[in-house]
């Protein structure tokens, strides 16, 4: 058979059929704009969060540089230079840390850089050079500000270093400063080579094998580099070690912004989202097509009749397709970049990360890409059947086909004259073709089902939760380093609640009581009856064991069981006021203040396992050895069993934390007397919003140190949490509901259209306009019904399952059943219904019942 070259014939058809149904085009323009701005939406807030969180992942980590090897010797770090599959390769100089009483607050390292590992570490200077001159400097504006310079060049910074064990003071010519990043776990000062190699010089003798301390760091070379690519980190900078000949034990820090991985949750739930729009977008987009391709049947079947083969009209099909889609995806680009810019400050405002980073939106092709790829495949996975309908068409019978011939009825009886209600023939109408009704009542039932697991889930939000855990009082004061997560734990201040302070606010009016928190970080110790209750509940607990291999993986099973030998375990001792044993949760025992108080007792703490069950290490009535900084012991008896609040205690945690909780009189006479950790206390009602001015003005003008947190700002954190999941659910779920009430009306508007004829035919022996038009409402009635059913089903079965799922994992989350948003809705689209076909019948009775007869004809 002799090939013919018909392509442009075939676009030329193609292209003439597209322009001829234009009402019809812009249905699917919508539809795939619609699509598109749902996937670019996703795209757009997910990459952009993730790009964002790698770089404040960065600024914490103080590098951008896939690895580096430390502690290296000059000899070392030339091989590791040297070697050809690394794409960059720098350095910096261990020198030592500043010690000036102006920075005991702000951890600051000394370090030679190289120009590229600056940049690597965020310190290349904004103004002015790095240093050339033995005297030259350069230092964040955090730094300076701290020691009361200005940020000019040429300024004298004077510094007190430490460099491995040695004090040094000497003034520095500022040369250029950066700006300073307070979330990095410590700010830099790069000085010249020639100081580091005067105070500093390089050890010739390796570390590797060897563990160091930090008066050993000085001199040694900080070697970071970067892959052909980020992926298998790990595996990348072991193999180099080995192309190096460096030993498995050479001390590696990969940077961990380039290893985060989702949890499966998180994997689910957005695997989840990406499959809801295509699932949307495929039912209103493989609907359109569908009904085109009815409607344009009987010009299939001619072209069919002349010659035209089945994948001829394939290619004709899909070519509309793929034009639509080149008007389509881009606006809906466009407007998904919007909406993008729009959630992502309410995502981000209540994401861990947000004070590290801004929440401007990250646009790279990559993104664009994504969105395209998605709304495009969407398209064609939509397409495929109507295309293969139209290659399959007969030629005769596509000039006789009329909507719904095709479906099967069943055995006809033959029943005597009677008449017909409208309700009857619009349910013979619509079982004449059930795809489209499925199409149809799935694609509105989405909507309704997303809208009413969105309002479950935000309805299940616990105001009392979410208040209860974050703070046990009207306000909360504690030094600002105490509770901000990226702040070393070296570097938390752990009694910066001031005498000044508890006096000030002692004077203030409407405050009611006042409690306070002291603590220390003590390992505890025990007598030999005590250790073997610790080995009882703990080490020989299959549950606890679990969790302790859990915790720490694989190669820590060996490092448990040396810590069973030295009986060596994390804890601290907490001193607390009667005001804050009030509040101590899940009691186990009588929690008497004045027998407490007498100084003879201890409340003991619980191993939490990883079901979040607690495990007792000591019960009531036993008796347990407390151990002061001095190394003096007292022993007390336990009185009760219970957990700090969260809101109270230490937010960083040691694998076991067996607490203990003395009274503040007998912790500061046996501890030593300080400064409290945290304060809490409550307010009369009437004086609260004074007394958020009053310690406001405080923490910011009088003690910068200190922070505070109130009630009133957790109620305004909780608002925020919400608005921020229903505004992103509720427009995902608008955006859904728009696509369905466009394939419901598209769907009616061309079922009318193509049935010009029979209408015809049914109003030319004698069916009124009335009950022509109540048989189309009662269509449109019956696919409300089917849609108000398939929706509660759907919406009882999610409640149920996913969002009371997803929701319990949030500490604030109160399950709660109900279906409200569906029956809410149902109104609404029974009059959506009725309009459209009474609108439809309005458009049609325009031409009379002869031209709608003759037209068909044609």
């Amino acid at each position: 058979m002799r090939k013919v070259k018909n392509q442009r014939v075939l676009r030329k058809i193609a292209d003439k059929t597209r322009k001829a149904g234009k009402e019809r085009n812009i249905a699917a323009i919508l539809a795939i704009v619609m699509t598109t701005v749902l996937f670019t939406t996703v795209f757009t807030v997910g990459g952009s969060m993730i790009e964002k969180q790698q770089k404040a992942t960065m600024r914490q980590v103080g590098g951008s540089a896939h690895a580096g090897y430390k502690y290296l010797t000059q000899e070392e770090y030339d091989i590791v230079k040297n070697d050809k599959k690394l794409k960059e390769v720098s350095y910096r100089i261990v020198v030592g840390d500043a010690r000036n009483k102006e920075l005991n607050k702000l951890q600051t390292e000394v370090s030679y850089y190289e120009d590229l590992d600056a940049k690597f570490s965020f310190c290349y200077p904004e103004e002015g050079h790095m240093p050339e001159k033995e005297d030259e400097i350069v230092v964040s504006d955090l730094v300076l500000d701290a020691l009361g310079i200005p940020c000019e060049i040429g300024v004298k910074v004077p510094l007190v270093l430490n460099v491995g064990g040695k004090t040094y003071e000497k003034t520095f010519t500022l040369c250029g400063y950066f700006q300073g990043d307070r979330v990095a776990q410590s700010q830099v000062a790069a000085v010249s080579k020639e100081y580091a190699a005067e105070v500093a010089p390089t050890p010739t003798t390796t570390a590797m094998g060897k563990s160091l301390d930090v008066s050993e760091y000085a001199g040694r070379i900080m070697a970071d580099f970067n892959f052909a690519s980020s992926f298998r980190l790990e595996e990348q900078a072991a193999e180099l070690a080995k192309r190096c000949g460096f030993p498995e034990e050479v001390d590696t820090g990969i940077n961990w912004a380039y290893m985060g991985e989702m949890d499966l949750e998180t994997v689910l739930l957005i695997g989840s989202l990406l499959l809801v729009i295509l699932v949307s977008g495929y039912l209103i987009i493989y609907n359109i097509f569908y009904i085109n391709v009815y409607h344009d049947i009987r010009y299939y079947g001619l072209l069919k009749t002349v010659g035209t083969t089945g994948r001829q009209l394939r290619k004709i099909v899909r070519r509309q397709a793929y034009m639509l889609s080149l008007y389509g995806i881009p606006l809906g680009l466009l407007l998904g970049i919007a909406v993008g810019k729009v959630l992502l400050p309410l995502i981000m405002n209540e994401l861990t990360f947000t004070g590290t980073t801004d929440t401007e939106v990250v646009l790279n092709g990559g993104i664009f890409a994504g969105a395209a790829l998605f709304s495009f495949l969407t398209v064609l996975l939509g397409s495929i059947r109507p295309c293969r309908m139209a290659s399959r068409v007969s030629p005769v019978e596509a000039v006789r086909y009329t909507e719904g011939q095709g479906e099967k009825s069943g055995k006809r009886k033959t029943k005597k004259s009677r008449r017909v209600h409208p309700g009857e023939m619009a349910l013979q109408n619509i079982r004449r073709n059930r795809k489209k009704v499925v199409i149809v009542v799935s694609s509105l039932s989405l909507a309704l089902v997303l809208l009413n697991s969105i309002y479950s889930f935000v309805r299940g939000f616990d105001m009392d939760k979410f208040v209860s855990n974050m703070v046990v009082s009207d306000f909360s004061v504690a030094d600002a380093t105490l509770d901000n997560l990226s702040v070393t734990f070296d570097s938390i201040v752990t009694d910066g609640v001031t005498e000044e302070f508890l006096q000030d606010l002692k004077e203030q009016k409407g405050v009611e009581e006042i409690g306070n928190i002291y603590m220390k970080e003590l390992f505890p110790t025990f007598t030999d009856e005590a250790y073997t209750r610790l080995e009882e509940q703990i080490f020989e607990n299959e549950e606890t064991r679990t969790t302790l291999e859990y915790l720490a993986g694989e190669e820590g099973i060996e490092w448990i069981e040396d810590l069973r030998e030295e009986r060596y375990i994390d804890g601290k001792v907490y001193g607390i006021g009667e005001a804050v044993m009030e509040k101590l949760e899940n009691p186990e025992g009588t929690l008497d203040w004045e027998k407490f108080s007498s100084g003879n007792y201890v409340i003991a703490s619980r191993f939490r396992t990883v079901e979040e069950e607690g495990v007792d290490f000591f019960l009531p009535g036993e008796r347990v050895t407390v151990t002061n900084e001095a190394g003096e012991t007292r022993e007390y008896e336990v009185l009760a069993v219970a957990d700090m609040p969260y809101s109270c205690g230490l937010h960083h945690f040691g694998m076991f934390d067996c607490n203990y909780i003395l009274p503040e009189e007998e912790y500061l006479h046996f501890m030593g007397e300080q400064n409290p950790m945290r304060t809490i206390f409550n307010v009369e009602s009437s004086y609260e919003e004074k007394m958020e001015k009053w310690i406001s003005d405080y923490c910011e003008n009088v003690n910068p140190d200190l922070t505070f947190q109130s009630k009133a700002s957790i109620v305004e954190e909780f608002d925020s949490h919400k608005k921020m999941y229903a505004m992103a659910g509720g427009l995902l779920a608008l955006i859904l509901a728009m696509i369905g009430i466009l394939n419901f009306v598209n769907t009616m508007v061309t079922s009318v259209l193509s049935r010009k004829q029979e209408f015809a035919m049914m109003e030319a022996v004698g069916m009124t306009g009335k009950q022509l038009r109540q048989m189309l409402c009662f269509e449109g009635g019956y696919y409300a019904v089917f849609t108000g059913v398939c929706a509660i089903l759907l919406s009882v079965f999610f409640n149920m399952t996913v969002v009371r799922m997803v929701g319990e994992g949030l500490f604030f989350f109160t399950w709660r059943f109900t279906i409200l948003p569906v029956l809410a809705c149902i109104p609404v689209l029974l009059l959506l219904v009725v309009v459209v076909p009474v609108i439809c019948h309005k458009k049609l009775s325009k031409e009379s019942v002869v031209e709608r007869i003759r037209l068909a004809e044609v």
